[in-house]
């Protein structure tokens, strides 16, 4: 959202002349005001890392969130007297546990047993498998209840109602119930550790939980305790870890998604009038009748005092679900829930393109605005700016022209042509032009003073139709 994000407008090493060296130096100054401008923007984040840092004498200056987690948990293993890591004459190795082989059925739950066929069919195929790998584990593994899809995969459960608008009313209540911390107390409740790192591992898990509720959210504390907390399960996995241990990543998500499907079928068995609406990796939402209310809270207690973790609830008022991964969510009390196509608070490091689109399709589908109209008085003209980029080894043109290779623009009338050019396959010699929104023109504006243009409001009412007339 810079007013100007354009390149040095002549080659690094070039020997300037005398009018080159202003254009340098004015260059140079938005160059390091830009970057004062992102230390403001990323100072929350900068003081944790110094923070962390000055506590506990070890630089993290330069970790990223899930190394700052993985990184506490290590020194609270090796400050209980747990050896991480071997070291010889080739430097550090992390100590792991490699297996040739995982029967399955080791690392599920002995007593999880299911009434429902399907349900029993998932179990038992899985109780028959031996893996050697867990890439491909979950492959169109599919438990259809009900009319219902649990689809099984290695990160989680998932199904979904799709295209589908669904809303909480006089007769009906839409409630959605996640476990906290899932995979964690997971772990915690039923002792599943790296084999090498022994039970200190599940006792320095259970208290750092324990110590995470002592922290109010926000502190540097409780960002770290939840790094620390979460970053585990995924490391299980990474050949590279001193947590790896892939049985121990088979019981998480094994026993995850089992003891969900659990709780679905008790619902499902026990609760009158339920919809399943969605099932993901840590939890369900359904919709039920009011006067189920009481029933539902009783299947939940019994599931918890069964699993020993703990759900929490929450209430939506409104739910627009294209799909499992696109949806939003308004909770009673007006907060918004935003999934994939639909999200707009984006990080940094992710593609910021068209957010008018998903902004404009939540006022349609929540608030009834009329697409065109909304669109045509919309106030801001970055939420219109999309970018596109190639690497050193590609390049782009506008009309043919040379431009930078990351490049914003936004659709307009009476603009120019966009072409990506790749360098030729192997065994071929012609470039590949290919075309970066095809059947419109658009305005590079990489200096915002050249967004000249009218906006094509034709390209962005398109968009937004995409993502709401879906819905029904």
């Amino acid at each position: 959202r810079a007013d100007n994000i354009s390149d040095l407008p002549f080659p690094v090493g070039t020997n300037l002349t005398l009018d080159q060296v202003p254009v340098l130096k004015q260059y140079n100054r938005h160059d390091v005001t830009m970057t004062k401008r992102f230390y403001h923007e990323s100072l929350d984040m900068i003081r944790f890392r110094e923070e962390l840092t000055a506590r506990y004498q070890r630089d993290f200056m330069n970790h990223n969130d899930t190394k700052i987690g993985k990184d506490y948990f290590v020194m609270e293993l090796e400050a209980a007297g747990v050896a991480c890591y071997d070291y010889g004459p080739e430097g550090r190795k992390p100590r792991q546990t490699r297996r040739p082989s995982i029967a399955l059925k080791d690392a599920i739950l002995p007593w999880i047993n299911f009434q429902h066929p399907e349900f029993q069919r998932v179990l038992e195929w899985f109780k028959q498998q031996t893996i050697t790998e867990t890439k491909g584990v979950f492959s169109d593994i599919v438990a259809r209840v009900h009319g219902f899809d649990f689809v099984f995969g290695l990160g989680g459960i998932h199904g979904s109602v799709e295209s589908e608008i669904i809303e909480s009313d006089e007769g009906s209540v839409i409630v959605d119930l996640d476990v906290t911390s899932y995979y964690p107390t997971l772990a915690i409740a039923n002792g599943f550790r790296p084999a090498h790192l022994g039970s200190a591992f599940v006792d320095i898990y259970q208290h750092l939980f324990e110590e995470r509720k002592k922290h109010p959210k926000g502190s540097p504390e409780n960002a770290m305790l939840k790094l620390a907390l979460n970053g585990v399960y995924g490391d299980s996995n990474n050949v590279f870890s001193v947590f790896y241990d892939p049985q121990f990543t088979m019981s998480i998500t094994l026993n995850g998604q089992l003891l969900l499907c659990l709780l679905a079928e008790n619902v499902m068995q026990n609760v009158p009038g339920v919809k399943i609406i969605q099932c993901n990796t840590d939890g369900m939402t359904v919709r039920i009748p009011h006067g189920s209310s009481v029933v539902l809270q009783r299947v939940c207690q019994s599931w918890q005092d069964a699993t020993k973790l703990t759900l929490e609830q929450a209430t939506y008022q409104k739910m627009c679900i294209r799909d499992v991964n696109n949806y939003i969510g308004q909770y009673l009390n007006g907060k918004v829930k935003r999934k994939g196509c639909y999200e707009y608070e984006q990080e940094w490091h992710q593609n910021h393109s068209a957010l008018v689109v998903p902004k404009v399709a939540e006022k349609v589908l929540l608030e009834g605005a009329p697409i065109h109209e909304t669109l045509a008085s919309w106030p801001d003209r970055y939420d219109f700016m999309l970018r596109v980029k190639v690497p050193r080894s590609s390049y782009l043109t506008a009309n043919d022209a040379q431009v930078q290779n990351t490049c914003r623009y936004y659709i307009a009338k009476g603009g120019v042509t966009l072409h990506k050019w790749m360098p030729p396959l192997k065994g071929k010699n012609e470039w590949r032009k290919i075309g970066v929104e095809s059947g419109w023109t658009v305005c590079v504006c990489n200096d915002i003073s050249g967004a000249v243009l009218p906006v094509d409001l034709d390209y962005y009412v398109r968009e937004v139709e995409k993502i709401t007339n879906c819905l029904s």
